[in-house]
C-alpha cells in the first residue's frame, strides 16, 4: 500500500537522530522534516488536518544508500538512494517510494554540481599506503558488504569515511552491519556501521544531513520493527541500552550473533508512504 500524503505526524517511535537523540515524533510538511521532538511537546504543533501516524514503537531511521549499485537493477525497498553505473559513469538516483526498476517511475536522478572523491575497490589487510592515498586526495572508500571487520577498523581510526555498496550483487544491510560490528574482535561499532549504509553515501554527494534524520531535509525514512535496541560497541562487555539523553548516543537495533534482526514495516519518501508489511 502506497499513500501520498499532506503533513504527516508520526508519532510513538523511536528515532534515530544524532541530533535528537531519544524523540519519538516526527512532523513531515510537503515531504520535508519540519519537526522533531516527543509527545510532550507535540500538543503545541498538531493541526486539524493532520495526518496522525501511530508508529507502535517501531525504530524510525534514515533510509539506507547503495554507494555503488552496479548497473541499473530493481532496487529493495529499504534502499533510499544508490550509485547506478551508466555508460561508464556513476549517476545517483533517490527512490521516490518503495522499489522498482532503476529506469521506472519510482526513482529520480539527483542533480548535483559537486561530488566528493570516491574509491571504489576492495580493501584489504596491510592497508598503510592505501589509507595514506585515500587520506591524500580526500576520497571516500566505497566498499563491498563482505569487506573484512578489521579493515572498516583501520579505516575507522585512520579517519577514512567509508559507504558500503552492494556493487550489484546480494546486499542484507542488517547482516553486513552485523558483521561489521560483531565479525571480529577488531571490530567497528554499531553507530560507524549505521553511517556507512547511510549517511556516508550522502557525504559522496556533498550532503550528508541528507542521510540523517535532521529538521529541514528530505523524508527519506525506514521503519522498523525489531525487539530491542541498545547502544553498541565491538566490544560486548560495554555494549548497553541506555536512556541517558546526555550520553548524545542514539540506540540502533541489538546486532548481536543471537539476535533476531529488524524487519521493515513501512517506508517514507517525500509525501509517500508505503506499507511493507502489515
Amino acid at each position: 500500500m502506497t499513500d501520498a500524503l499532506g503533513r504527516a505526524v508520526l508519532t510513538s517511535g523511536v528515532v534515530y537522530s544524532q541530533r535528537f537523540p531519544f524523540s519519538t515524533t516526527i512532523i513531515i510538511e510537503s515531504g520535508v522534516i519540519a519537526w522533531i521532538g516527543d509527545e510532550e511537546g507535540l500538543s503545541g504543533q498538531m493541526l486539524a488536518s493532520d495526518t496522525l501516524i501511530d508508529c507502535d514503537g517501531a525504530f524510525i531511521a534514515p533510509a539506507f544508500m547503495d554507494a555503488n549499485a552496479g548497473t541499473p537493477h530493481p532496487l529493495s525497498a529499504d534502499i533510499g538512494a544508490a550509485f547506478f553505473e551508466e555508460n561508464g559513469e556513476l549517476v545517483p538516483y533517490a527512490v521516490r517510494r518503495g522499489g522498482g526498476p532503476a529506469d521506472g517511475p519510482d526513482v529520480t536522478p539527483l542533480h548535483t554540481e559537486y561530488v566528493t572523491r570516491r574509491y571504489d575497490d576492495s580493501l584489504h589487510e596491510p592497508l598503510s599506503s592505501e589509507i595514506e592515498q585515500l587520506l591524500a586526495n580526500a576520497q571516500i572508500a566505497v566498499l563491498a558488504p563482505q569487506t573484512p571487520a578489521p579493515v572498516l577498523a583501520q579505516l575507522a581510526r585512520s579517519g577514512v569515511p567509508f559507504a558500503f555498496g552492494s556493487f550489484g550483487g546480494e546486499f542484507d544491510v542488517w547482516e553486513t552491519l552485523r558483521d561489521a560490528v560483531y565479525g571480529s574482535p577488531d571490530a567497528i561499532s554499531g553507530r560507524a556501521a549505521f553511517n556507512a549504509a547511510t549517511r556516508a553515501g550522502w557525504r559522496i554527494l556533498g550532503a550528508p544531513e541528507s542521510g540523517e534524520i535532521t529538521v529541514g531535509t528530505t523524508a527519506r525514512l525506514n521503519l522498523w520493527k525489531c525487539e530491542h535496541l541498545m547502544v553498541q560497541t565491538p566490544d560486548r562487555r560495554i555494549t548497553a541500552w541506555s536512556t541517558d539523553v546526555r550520553a548524545g548516543t542514539p540506540p540502533l537495533p541489538d546486532l548481536s550473533p543471537d539476535a533476531a534482526l529488524p524487519t521493515l514495516w513501512a517506508t517514507m519518501t517525500g509525501m509517500h508512504m508505503s506499507v511493507i508489511n502489515e
